[in-house]
Formats: structure tokens, sequence, C-alpha cells
């Protein structure tokens, strides 16, 4: 057993099928003895969260289908299983909600659907949609998105908000839990929603919520085995992709999209940390990667070439640059400082990238001082479109 930032972490991807289930049993229950040891009016407490959760739980399962997509069910359990251990036995810095140490046995459901939606019900029961777990690029984007919604939870923000109800319409309650378990597009839920965002909006319980959730969530992954970066590039990807691709159901992200403020909260977190942002390590969209393409192989970014690499050489020429490339994009530079140099060299900031050689040009059917120009403006392009996709806040 690993222990990291006082938090005993298990590599359940490596345990057998009955091991594991040996091992998560004995984590809920040592959940159960956890709730036990908590004063009578704690207890009763989760107790409550407990019971209401059950309730709305029931009403998510009777309007949604449960999902049998074992791969998704099972990466979602092992990721979900090693931040709820954290969560349920470190106490972390609460912005807004219930400030104590909250254990719950939570219990994680894929539901069918391509939103890329997530929710969590209070008690500890969470919901994720295939559509988000085909989305997430790795399991550090999955896992951020775990801890946000455990935090919700965990921190109690439905009682919280039910504590200062008197600010609100007596039916915020139950609107808020409709809102979640609704589509988004049935004619009622797109009622409840509009309703609920105007609440929201003039009560900022919801900007509140999400703030302490996503602070939450960062303290949890720093204590797991996942990158908190993939928190951020998730959010950024949303942002993006909301903009772009309309034919997608986004869920509740619809209304509660991803905000600058947020991005920039995330990044000012990550940087006292002094966590190094590459994006490359935790999301596909954001890494150049190798693949064959005649007569040699081709470094691509967001799909489109940034040069065709030839001779006998090319695939280990095309991985070592690809190294290099992924180092330089992750550093967020200006398209300036991308310049051809002499003799087929592409410099970045002054350093070698890579070097097109004659054998790369022949393969591109160009001189090679063209076709190193043409790697320098393919380079700047695809920069250009990873300013596009990112918030930096330098």
């Amino acid at each position: 057993m690993a222990m990291e930032g006082g938090s005993p972490v298990l590599p359940c991807a490596e345990l057998s099928p009955k091991v594991h289930a040996i091992v998560e049993a004995a984590w809920q229950e040592a959940g159960q003895q956890a709730q036990s040891q908590l004063d009578p009016k704690h207890q009763a407490d989760l107790k409550a969260d407990r019971e209401l959760g059950a309730e709305y739980a029931a009403m998510v399962e009777k309007e949604e289908k449960v999902s049998t997509n074992q791969a998704y069910i099972d990466r979602l359990q092992r990721i979900g299983g090693e931040i709820a251990r954290i969560a349920n036995s470190n106490q972390v810095s609460v912005s807004w909600g219930d400030p104590r140490l909250n254990p719950f046995a939570y219990e994680f459901k894929v539901l069918e659907g391509k939103e890329v939606n997530a929710f969590s019900l209070p008690g500890g029961y969470l919901y994720f949609y295939e559509g988000l777990m085909a989305y997430a690029e790795s399991d550090d984007e999955l896992a951020g998105v775990v801890a946000h919604e455990i935090s919700h939870s965990s921190f109690r923000h439905l009682a919280t908000l039910s504590k200062e109800q008197s600010k609100f319409d007596t039916m915020s309650i139950p609107m808020i839990l409709a809102a979640l378990i609704l589509k988004g597009d049935a004619g009622m839920g797109v009622l409840v929603l509009r309703d609920l965002v105007g609440l929201s909006s003039k009560s900022g319980w919801s900007v509140k919520a999400e703030l302490a959730a996503d602070y939450g969530a960062f303290q949890y992954m720093r204590m797991s085995p996942y990158n908190p970066v993939g928190m951020l590039t998730f959010m950024e990807r949303l942002a993006k992709d909301q903009r772009a691709l309309e034919a997608i159901d986004w869920g509740i992200y619809r209304t509660h999209p991803p905000s600058r403020d947020r991005a920039d909260r995330l990044t000012k977190y990550l940087k006292e940390a002094k966590i190094p942002i590459l994006r490359s390590e935790v999301s596909s969209s954001f890494r150049a990667q190798v693949r064959p393409a005649e007569p040699g192989f081709e470094i691509v970014f967001g799909g489109r070439r940034i040069h065709l690499f030839g001779g006998a050489q090319a695939n280990a020429r095309a991985v070592e640059a690809l190294k290099r490339l992924n180092t330089f994009f992750d550093a967020v530079p200006d398209l300036y400082e991308v310049q051809a140099g002499p003799d087929g060299v592409v410099l970045g900031r002054r350093k070698a990238l890579f070097v097109v050689t004659q054998e790369d040009a022949e393969a591109l059917g160009l001189m090679q001082e063209d076709a190193t120009e043409e790697a320098v403006r393919s380079i700047k392009r695809s920069l250009y479109m990873l300013a596009y996709r990112i918030w930096d806040i330098r």
C-alpha cells in the first residue's frame, strides 16, 4: 500500500477482480466504522443525506437507464473508489459547504446516453453518462470530474443550501434535484432548468458550490495517483467544444458552462503547488502524435500534419522530434518563437526541434528550403489552434 499526502492509495487497476472486491468491501466497512465514530448529530446529518439521496437515486434510475458497458463501469469504479477513499479519510479546506469530514459509502453508476454530463446526489450517489465517459481523454481527466462530484457530496452542498433556504423560493431544493434528473431537452426539464438558472444567478449559490467543488477536487487529486492538470484540460476542452460542436448534447454543462474564472483559479492552484502544466501528458487533444504515412512517418497535431519524415530512420526521427515538440507546445510559446534555421533546422525558442532532411523534402515533393518553411508554418498553425483551445494566464 502506497501513501500519498497521508492517504492510502491502492493500485486497484493491478488487482484481480476477487481481490479488488475484497479491498472495496474492506474500505466500505472502514467508512461505516468512521461514521459510527461520529457524534450523534453528525451521524444524523449524514443519515439524512443518505436517505434523501436514495430517494432521488430511485427516481434517476426510473427515469434513466443504467449502462451495461462493462469497460466504462470498471473504469469508473476503479477511479471512483480511489478518490472516495481519499475523500473519506482526509479533511480538506472547504470554501463553501460543511467543513466537517463527511464519510459516505459512495456509489458510482454509468447511465446510458450521449450527454457529456455527470451529477451527484446527497449521500454519495454519483452518476456519469456514457457520453462523458467517452469524452474524457485520460484517467486524469475523468478523475478530475469524479473528484469534483465527490466534493459536492462530501461538502454537503445541498444541505448547506437548505440552511440558507430562507433566501430562496421554498421550491428551490426540489427544483435543483429535478434539474439534475430531467433531461435538458425535455419540455419540463427546460422549464426547470430555466427557472433554476435564474434562481442561481440571483443567489450566487451555484457559483460558490462550483468553485468549492473545484478546489476540493484539486485537493483530492493532489493526494491521488492522478494529475490535477486533467481538471484544467477537461474544462478547456469543454469550453472550446461547446462553442464549436453544437451537435453534442452538453447536458447540465449547457447551463453551467466552465468559466474563465474557474480555469484561472485552477491554473493558480497548479502554479502555487508547483505542478507543471503539461497538457500533453493528460489529453490527446493537446498532444502531437506520430503515425505512419506513405512514404514514412508524420507528426500531427489536431489531426493536421506538422511534418512528414522520410528515409530509413523516419520513425526514430519522428519519435525524437515528438518529444521536443510536445515539450515546446506545453510551454505555450508565441508564434514568433518558431523559426527556420540553416540547413533545414526548425527552431523553437532558439533550440532545434527537428531537422528537415533531403529525404523528407523528397517525400514531400519539395525543395529542402521550402519543406523547412512549410514545417515552420505548420507548427505556427498548430500553436494558433492550441491558443484557441486553452485559457492561459501567464
